[in-house]
């Protein structure tokens, strides 16, 4: 029971980060990822020796860290940006795309090959096309939101495998995970900054304030839910993942006045039907 606990307060405070932390600071989605991954950062090297933790490691596991590090940080680049751009529901159903692509990924990577069903290539039509429903009003209109959606699905679907790869094939500890992912966040978006021409700057104190506050949270959310995923089911901890979700989609509409558009109710069921579809059958 408190690993659940654990997980549901995870994916609520991820729920709250990017339905409205996010959103409501002024600050560049750039600049968002590192002032929090940093504080993130401090706050684990206060919490870990960082020595005993790093010299244990073997070098295909390093590599896979580093891969992990590096899809992670790409991820938040695009999703802060996409968040800044346009509404919350737009941004969040097209991130979870992501699970329907790590079908890609397990059929084409060697590392990750695993038997492909046909449920999952339903899945990867029916998710596509719940895309192409939400993006549709779009086309004749801004679409850099979408490209920045669509990286942030491309690269969290890289995540996601090389999450799995590293705990359960090379058996990184779930702290090491975090802390890699944390640390490049923190370095790499700099870099996405710059290449987006988006500065880093913080405006003020209560930007700042809730830049720690973001920061702290991030930092939490990674200790419960690495805490409590080893004692939930994977089904289970699927399910609890739609707090995340449907939460940021909900909180943004509450605090936001944000309205779906049916293009978004249409399209987002059909991805989150298709998500279900993979927890369930496959």
């Amino acid at each position: 029971m408190i690993g659940y606990l654990e997980v549901l307060g995870a994916v609520s405070i991820w729920a709250f980060f990017n339905g409205i932390l996010v959103k409501n600071i002024k600050t560049s989605g750039a600049g968002v990822g590192m002032w929090t991954g940093l504080v993130g950062v401090l706050l684990f090297l206060a919490s870990y020796n960082i020595g005993i933790v790093l010299e244990n490691l073997t070098r295909p596991q390093v590599v896979a860290l580093i891969h992990l590090g590096i899809f992670a940080a790409l991820n938040n680049a695009c999703y802060y940006t996409a968040l800044k751009k346009t509404q919350v529901y737009n941004a969040a159903l097209f991130h979870y795309f992501a699970p329907m692509l790590t079908i890609v990924w397990i059929y084409f990577i060697p590392q990750f090959r695993s038997a492909i069903y046909p449920i999952d290539l339903a899945v990867l039509v029916i998710g596509f096309l719940g895309v192409l429903w939400i993006a549709a009003p779009n086309f004749k209109g801004d679409r850099r939101w979408m490209y920045f959606a669509s990286g942030s699905a491309l690269f969290y679907s890289l995540e996601l495998v090389f999450s799995s790869y590293v705990s359960g094939t090379l058996n990184v500890s779930p702290n090491t995970s975090a802390f890699f992912k944390l640390l490049f966040q923190a370095t790499l978006m700099p870099v996405a900054g710059l290449i987006l021409r988006e500065p880093l700057k913080v405006e003020n104190r209560e930007e700042a304030k809730k830049l720690i506050f973001g920061g702290v949270l991030l930092y939490l959310s990674f200790v419960l839910f690495f805490s409590g995923a080893s004692q939930v089911r994977p089904l289970h901890l699927g399910l609890l993942s739609y707090v995340d979700r449907i939460g940021a989609i909900f909180l943004a509409a509450i605090f936001f006045k944000e309205k779906i558009t049916r293009n978004a109710m249409v399209g987002g069921i059909c991805i989150l039907g298709a998500s279900l579809l993979v927890l369930f059958f496959r």
